[in-house]
């Protein structure tokens, strides 16, 4: 029976993780702040002017609110709020807003404005969901518009005379805001793309796991339809056989009768075949496996590839372990990547005691690149250059199987071994998985009753 190859780990990629947020932010979103903001632009007006006493100009600064408010009335009415803004959409909006808020603050005192701080707030949304050229652009705009309130001609509102600021507070002012603007942008845009690098491995980890668990479910529906088969074939196989016994017709007939048994019986055997590789209801012996032949089971599908892939294992007793496909797809990927970058071996040991287990994967190849072994296991971190003819990858495979096996309770540790090579070692705690096999029993036994029922 022919299978098919199993698929690699770039071959899951969705999207470019360089690419900006997909999806894009709500109109809705947008409109929401906006409105907010106009209402706190003229709630300190009001404040200022009525409380303080102070002149706040309103034949320029009130004109001003009210055009960021007739613009928004404009998209709350002709706007769809669901609406996804694209890159370029959502950067023109923060591109306005960082805009009205630049003559707001030059109208009244620029620099010497509490209020200054604020232009900082544009720039930093867009440095957590836009892309890095228009992120670029709205920075390269706020350090403009900062650089251009300290040329205002306003006084800061104020009772009587407004208070002079001396020249160096105000060019401390000018770099602590540029300081702030860049910094916050940088680090907003950073943990954004993090975050979205992150979502987008998960949701390939959970597609991933997905296809092998279809794989799995595949197999038993194999397994228990060779089961549920095997009577009415039975006595279709003997009804034939007793008519073709007793038939005394025509030749034809006869003929017919023995294409018949012959069929049936090549059904049988094909049954016959699919419960030799899985029996129906035989869960135990495809739950609860020795770790070895799980080991041999994740690696099967990289050997004969033209690297030779050693199998040694050893321990107090007989270990059994709960298979699952998370833990067979985690340690398959795994073993893709020693055996992609080795020169001719990868070495599989596995050991345990009381206490632990412990699976150490070290190939041949160049080893793990320094500059980035500390940062193996995130998602799109490539782990080493490849050698030549061999596909590097993105590095999202072992992002993937590292965190499949931390939700069975593993540690993943990467390294480069003594005599040259990567190293990977995954150690779990014995009862992290005696624990896990329990609860599989359980949920078994509580899928049968339902199925009963």
């Amino acid at each position: 029976m022919a299978t098919q190859p199993y698929p690699k780990n770039d071959d899951l990629l969705l999207v470019d993780p360089d690419l900006p947020h997909g999806g894009g932010v709500r109109l809705g979103t947008l409109v929401l702040i906006r409105w907010m903001a106009v209402l706190g632009q003229l709630l300190a007006l009001g404040v200022v002017a009525y409380g303080l006493g102070f002149d706040v100009r309103p034949t320029i600064t009130v004109p001003i609110v009210l055009a960021s408010a007739v613009l928004n009335l404009w998209f709350t009415l002709r706007g769809d709020p669901n609406t996804r803004l694209g890159d370029t959409q959502a950067a023109a909006h923060l591109a306005f807003d960082l805009i009205h808020l630049f003559v707001l603050l030059f109208a009244t005192g620029g620099l010497s404005n509490p209020f200054a701080v604020l232009l900082l707030a544009p720039t930093s949304v867009s440095a957590s969901i836009l892309g890095q050229r228009s992120t670029k652009i709205l920075i390269s705009l706020s350090l403009i518009l900062v650089s251009a309130l300290a040329f205002t001609p306003f006084p800061l509102p104020w009772a009587g005379l407004p208070p002079e600021l001396p020249l160096i507070l105000e060019a401390g002012v000018w770099v602590s805001l540029c300081f702030t603007l860049v910094f916050l942008a940088l680090y907003m845009s950073r943990v954004g793309h993090e975050g979205r690098n992150r979502a987008r491995a998960l949701a390939v980890t959970q597609i991933a796991l997905e296809r092998e668990q279809r794989l799995s479910a595949l197999g038993t529906l194999a397994a228990a339809a060779a089961h549920e088969l095997g009577t009415p074939l039975g006595t279709i196989l003997l009804a034939s056989k007793e008519l073709l016994d007793h038939w005394d017709g025509d030749d034809q007939t006869r003929v017919d009768l023995e294409l018949i048994v012959g069929e049936t019986k090549r059904c049988r055997d094909i049954l016959s075949e699919l419960r030799k590789h899985r029996q129906a209801g035989d869960s135990e012996h495809f739950v609860a496996v020795e770790l070895e032949a799980m080991l041999r089971e994740a690696g099967a599908p990289h050997e004969n590839r033209g690297v030779t892939i050693n199998y040694v294992s050893g321990g107090d007793g007989i270990l059994k372990i709960h298979r699952t496909p998370e833990m067979i797809h985690a340690i398959r990927n795994i073993i893709e990547n020693a055996a992609g970058f080795a020169r001719s071996m990868v070495q599989i040991s596995a050991g345990w005691d009381e206490e632990a287990v412990s699976v150490s994967i070290v190939d041949d190849g160049p080893g793990f690149d320094p500059q980035v072994i500390k940062r193996i296991g995130e998602p799109y971190v490539t782990t080493r250059q490849p050698t030549p003819g061999k596909d590097g990858g993105l590095g999202l495979g072992l992002f993937i199987a590292k965190t499949l096996l931390e939700r069975t309770g593993a540690t993943v540790s990467f390294s480069n071994a003594p005599k040259g090579g990567a190293q990977i070692l995954i150690e779990w705690p014995r009862s992290a998985l005696e624990e896990q096999a329990v609860l599989r029993v359980q949920a078994d036994q509580l899928a049968g009753q339902e199925q009963g029922q």
